[in-house]
C-alpha cells in the first residue's frame, strides 16, 4: 500500500468533470512519483498494437493446475506476479505484467486472476492454467483495489487518482461503465457483499456504502486517519477498517455505519484478516513494519512482530494456521505461525511485492 498521503494530494481541487479530473491526477502523479502514467486511450493503442505480436499459449502448465493450492503476489518494481506453491513455499511460476502492479484477485472457478497494473492505468486478465495474460484493460489512473461480483461477470476496480469506480466487463474483457463517488472523492480500496460495494477514501478519512444496482452511495461512514484495505465479517455485519494515521483497528455495524470498537497501537496499520471465529485479527503495518494480532472481544493488542520491513498485505492459508504477509521494504513474503505467533520462513519473490492472494477451490488442499 503506496502512501498516498505523501504521494497524492488531489482531494482539494474541485473538478467539474471526469476529463479534468483524469487529466489533473495523471499531471500531478507523474510530478509526485516521477512515473509515466498511461491514459486509457494511449493504453488501448499501446495494447492493440500489441495484440498480434504476442499471442499467448493455451497449453497447461504444472503450475497452472486448478487443483494448485497458491498464493499469486504482484511486485511493483519488477513488474510481474509470482506463483508461490502453498505445500512447498517455492516459486514455482512467474507472470511478466505492466507497470506497478499492485493488487490481484481471483474469479470462483480459479480459472482467472485480475491484477491491478497502477501506472499502465490496466487491468492484466491472467489464465491461471497457462500463466499467461490473455488481455488488458484500460480503465482509470492508478487502478488498486479491486472487487468481482460473484457471478464473475464484473470486475469493480478502485482507481485512487480519480473520483470513479471502474467497472470492466470479464467477458467482453473491456470497462463497462464507471459509479462516481463525487467531486473531491478518492477509491482505494474495495469489499463486496450482495449488492452493497464498499469503498475506502484514504484522503477523506471515509468509507462510501454503494449500491451496485443503482449506482448511488448509501451510507458514508467516517472513519479514523488514513483508511486502508477494509474487510467484512462473513456475514457481512462488521466492516474492519485499519486506519494508518491513527495507528488504531476500527468495526463498523454495517447496518447503520455505527462504530462498534476500536483497537489502539497499531502504527501504520494497512490490512487484516480475521478468524473465522471472529475473535482475533491479524493487523499489518507499512510503515512500522510490524504484524500484530488482536483480541477483538477484549480489545487489546495481544503481541506484535517487529522488523517485517514494510509489512504491506496479508492471506491466510486455508486452515488459518499461517499468515502470509508481503514485505515491501523487501523482496519476500514472510510466513508467520498463527499458533506460536512467530514469524517461521521468508519466500523470496519479486522486488516490492504489493498484495498478496490465495488460489484454491472449495474443498481442495484442506490442509495447506
Amino acid at each position: 500500500m503506496i502512501n498516498f498521503k505523501k504521494n497524492i494530494r488531489l482531494g482539494e481541487c474541485p473538478m467539474s468533470n471526469r476529463k479534468i479530473t483524469l487529466s489533473l491526477a495523471l499531471a500531478l502523479t507523474l510530478f509526485a512519483s516521477g512515473c509515466a502514467l498511461e491514459t486509457k486511450e494511449e493504453a488501448a493503442q499501446r495494447l492493440n498494437a500489441g495484440s498480434a505480436a504476442n499471442g499467448q499459449s493455451s497449453v497447461q502448465t504444472e503450475a497452472g493446475k486448478l487443483t494448485n493450492i497458491q498464493f499469486y503476489v504482484p511486485s511493483e518494481k519488477e513488474n510481474s506476479l509470482s506463483v508461490i506453491d502453498v505445500p512447498t513455499s517455492k516459486v514455482v511460476g512467474k507472470v511478466p505484467l505492466s507497470e506497478a502492479p499492485s493488487t490481484v484477485i481471483f474469479s470462483s472457478t480459479m480459472r482467472e486472476a485480475y491484477a491491478a497494473n497502477m501506472n499502465s492505468s490496466t487491468i492484466s486478465i491472467i489464465n491461471t492454467q497457462t500463466l499467461k495474460v490473455e488481455k488488458e484493460v484500460p480503465v482509470g489512473p492508478m487502478p488498486h483495489g479491486m472487487a468481482l461480483s460473484p457471478d464473475n461477470k464484473t470486475l469493480y476496480v478502485a482507481a485512487v487518482a480519480d473520483q470513479f469506480i471502474y467497472l470492466v466487463d470479464t467477458k467482453a474483457g473491456k470497462e463497462a461503465g464507471t459509479i462516481d463517488l463525487g467531486t473531491g472523492a478518492h477509491t482505494n480500496y474495495l469489499v463486496l457483499f450482495g449488492d452493497k460495494l464498499y469503498v475506502s477514501d484514504h484522503e477523506n478519512n471515509k468509507v462510501y456504502v454503494v449500491n451496485v444496482k443503482t449506482k448511488q452511495t448509501e451510507l458514508t461512514i467516517p472513519t479514523g486517519r488514513t483508511p486502508r484495505a477494509i474487510k467484512l465479517s462473513d456475514d457481512g455485519k462488521k466492516l474492519f477498517v485499519p486506519c494508518a494515521g491513527d495507528g488504531t483497528l476500527e468495526t463498523y455495524n454495517t447496518a447503520d455505519g455505527k462504530a462498534l470498537g476500536k483497537v489502539a497501537d497499531l502504527q501504520g496499520a494497512t490490512d487484516v484478516v480475521v478468524t473465522e471465529d471472529g475473535q482475533t485479527a491479524v493487523v499489518t503495518g507499512m510503515e512500522s513494519s510490524q504484524v500484530s494480532f488482536v483480541d477483538l472481544a477484549g480489545g487489546k493488542v495481544l503481541s506484535t512482530l517487529t522488523g517485517l520491513e514494510g509489512a504491506r498485505h496479508i492471506s491466510f492459508n486455508r486452515q488459518q494456521s499461517k499468515a502470509y504477509v508481503t514485505l515491501s521494504g523487501t523482496d519476500e513474503v514472510a510466513v508467520i505461525d498463527t499458533a506460536t505467533k512467530q514469524t517461521v520462513e521468508r519466500i523470496k519473490v519479486g522486488k516490492t511485492p504489493h498484495g498478496i492472494q490465495i488460489k484454491a477451490l472449495p474443498g481442495i488442499g484442506g490442509s495447506c
